[in-house]
């Protein structure tokens, strides 16, 4: 008797796209920033001829170093856009309720899924210095009482 496979639970959360917190596919990634994204990816590219962004991942067709037209799907997360969106998205955030919502969907996405180690870090900064801010300011505001 053949017993059913179960599948691993997902971890619950959600990405930053699925969240509705980054619009990727509304960017304009140039040719150059696809160029410098995929060679640091370890991709030998040539020539990019086309870059078209969609909703959870970017089209890039290219030239590799051989001669030959390539055509593949990369994750946003290689590239600079998406490290400056994100640490955008984090600056927005002005209070503290909305920083810990935030900082779960980050956090979420940071372990769920890859990213260049760079990236990581910085972004895990970023979030990790808006949250000094937030919280001085929170003391900053409070009244001092006297008795």
């Amino acid at each position: 008797m053949k017993t059913r496979k179960t599948r691993k639970p997902r971890p619950k959360g959600q990405s930053l796209t699925v969240a509705g917190k980054i619009h990727p596919e509304t960017w304009n990634i140039s040719k150059q920033e696809a160029a410098k994204a995929l060679k640091a990816f370890g991709i030998p590219v040539k020539e990019i001829k086309k870059v078209t962004c969609l909703k959870h991942q970017v089209c890039v067709s290219y030239q590799n170093q051989a001669g030959f037209g390539c055509c593949s799907f990369f994750t946003y997360r290689i590239f600079a856009s998406w490290q400056q969106a994100v640490e955008k998205l984090i600056a927005d955030f002005h209070n503290i309720s909305e920083w810990e919502n935030l900082g779960d969907i980050i956090e979420y996405d940071l372990v769920k899924f890859s990213y260049p180690m760079a990236m990581a870090n910085a972004i895990w900064d970023a979030l990790k210095h808006r949250w000094h801010q937030l919280n001085t300011l929170k003391f900053e505001r409070q009244p001092i009482l006297k008795h």
